[in-house]
């Protein structure tokens, strides 16, 4: 057995001895070491197995989701650039297998893909004491399929298990295959909310191989009602990445400052970007003490400045309309309790069909299914008019600051926005863990094909905000051809329609890093690890751009 292989192996066992830990439903129980692999076998180990599967899924999907996001500006790097923050590189798409091929997400998906794999080998082993059950069975295939899906949106090539690398849309066959089994199974074991979350899964999945047809006509028999979310315990690795930054007055590291999100919230009130912001100007809730706390992140590199705190309230907000802006404040009891992110539902759905429409050259049709998405969509109730509520003036920290870097403003002044009071109509009841008022959403208009998508690609932004999905949108919606070796190109296509200026890579930072403001790189490279122990990767390949 060669060296590479024989490292793989010990890591992959090694992998799956430690999801003991996870072995009650709640994911909540004692590590006890390594066990004996037979241990494994016993009918009490495999729901560990499979919530092993699950949170390993969830924890690299999180850290797609921050660094992928940061690239388009799904979120703002507002100062750290260590364990709780991003890198430099990793902002302005320097990626290479070197400096961020290898950041755990690459680790975790694949984790989570063979844990999953693993359980489904042992739970249909013919010699096995006791068959593994349908419905663990079901589940095992749907997160397999998610992790794989979840790669194809991020990484630039397809390696499993020591193959050799094949391209980027080979993620998606695999996938399928793997949601093709959730359905089918669990349609027997009669689990259906786990049948309808993989029909979802795999139309994604096909509209990003290009199976237009096969994309809506999945979509559609998902209700436009229907949720499936995450299961973060708000422990450990899964959580504390991307959401344990984002909505966090800890870590400070990110911000919907600068973003096409937190500009449209400001122009619209739209409660599906909602922000908080602490300017530190605010009586001290009681039981805290760090009244400037929105302050004590470093300067961001990029910017040799502060960059204004906006927190996204996505997943947690509004708890107390009344207090929401004043300042940041974060029941974390609550939030471990709260705050999910949708894997599929069915207004991602309705979106999904409205881009075959588009394909299809129906634009009048697709904003039909846009604006079912954004009519349905709660302007937050907030008087942006209102200091005591929304107060954007920035701390003196950040104005000092402010004022010495031009670019900053420039690139996005919130004060160029006329703020406007969106209170109107009393609140209603409490629909999931958001309140209601009256007023909706404004229908988006279009006149023509490259308006609709136009549309299309802003409300995907808008709805599926911080759930790591930019990245692998943009990358199919434009052309990707060499220089990018064959494993992640070429791929996508130059669809129709603008995107928002601010989803691009400022112009003050693209002349001092010699970079594009449309990055070279959309997709995450092949790791160093994957290279250093597969050997079917050649030593020299490539599959992201040189800087230039």
């Amino acid at each position: 057995m060669n060296a590479k292989l024989f490292m793989k192996r010990i890591m992959a066992t090694g992998a799956l001895a430690g999801v003991l830990s996870l072995a009650a439903c709640d994911l909540a129980v004692t590590n006890p070491g390594p066990v004996q692999d037979a241990t494994l076998n016993l009918e009490g180990a495999y729901q560990g197995i499979v919530n092993g599967a699950i949170r390993s899924v969830q924890e690299g999907f999180d850290q797609y989701a921050l660094l992928g996001g940061s690239i388009v500006h799904d979120l703002m790097p507002s100062g750290h650039t260590g364990a709780a923050g991003v890198q430099v590189v990793e902002e302005i798409a320097v990626l290479t297998a070197e400096n961020n091929g290898a950041a755990g997400d690459w680790g975790s998906l694949h984790r989570g893909r063979w844990i999953a794999e693993e359980a489904i080998r042992r739970f249909t082993d013919p010699e096995a004491e006791t068959p593994g059950s349908p419905s663990l069975i079901a589940q095992a295939h749907f997160w397999a399929g998610a992790a794989t899906r979840y790669l194809g949106e991020n990484a630039c090539t397809f390696v499993v298990d020591g193959s050799a690398p094949e391209p980027k849309l080979a993620h998606f066959d695999y996938a399928i295959n793997h949601f093709d089994q959730a359905v089918s199974i669990g349609g027997s074991a009669g689990e259906s909310t786990l049948v309808t979350a993989a029909v979802g899964m795999r139309a994604a999945a096909k509209l990003f191989k290009g199976d237009y047809s096969g994309a809506a006509a999945d979509a559609n028999q998902v209700p436009f009602e229907f949720v499936f979310r995450t299961n973060y315990t708000g422990f450990g690795g899964e959580y504390y990445v991307l959401y344990g930054h984002v909505l966090s007055e800890g870590f400070q590291s990110l911000s919907y400052w600068g973003t096409p999100a937190g500009e449209h919230f400001l122009q619209t009130g739209d409660s599906r970007v909602a922000f908080g912001y602490d300017n530190g100007s605010r009586e001290v809730r009681e039981g805290l003490s760090h009244s400037d706390r929105a302050q004590n992140h470093p300067a961001r590199p990029t910017w040799t400045a502060l960059v204004p705190m906006f927190y996204p309230l996505k997943g947690i907000a509004p708890r107390d309309p009344a207090r929401e802006f004043l300042f940041f404040e974060p029941d974390r009891a609550q939030q471990r309790e709260t705050l999910q992110l949708d894997l599929v539902d069915g207004r991602e759905m309705e979106l999904i069909k409205a881009e075959v429409e588009l394909r299809n050259g129906n634009w009048q049709a697709a904003m039909a299914l846009i604006n079912n998405v954004r009519t349905t969509s709660p302007v937050y109730p907030i008087d942006m008019t209102d200091p005591n509520k929304f107060d954007l003036k920035l701390h003196p920290a950040e104005q000092t600051d402010w004022d010495a870097n031009p670019d900053m403003a420039a690139y996005f002044n919130q004060f160029d926005y006329e703020l406007k009071d969106f209170t109107e109509g009393a609140m209603m009841e409490p629909m999931g863990n958001m309140m209601l008022g009256d007023r909706m959403m404004k229908a988006v208009e279009a006149s023509s094909m490259e308006e609709a998508w136009t549309a299309l690609k802003f409300e995907r932004l808008i709805e599926l905000t911080l759930e790591g999905r930019r990245l692998g949108d943009r990358w199919r919606w434009r052309s990707n051809s060499e220089p990018v070796a064959p494993s992640s190109g070429p791929g996508g296509e130059n669809t129709p329609g603008t995107y928002n200026r601010l989803e691009f890579i400022p112009p003050s930072h693209a002349a001092r890093y010699n970079v594009p403001t449309d990055p070279l790189n959309l997709c995450f490279p092949l790791p160093v690890s994957e290279n250093d122990t597969n050997q079917n990767v050649p030593e020299d390949y490539r599959d992201w751009v040189p800087r230039p």
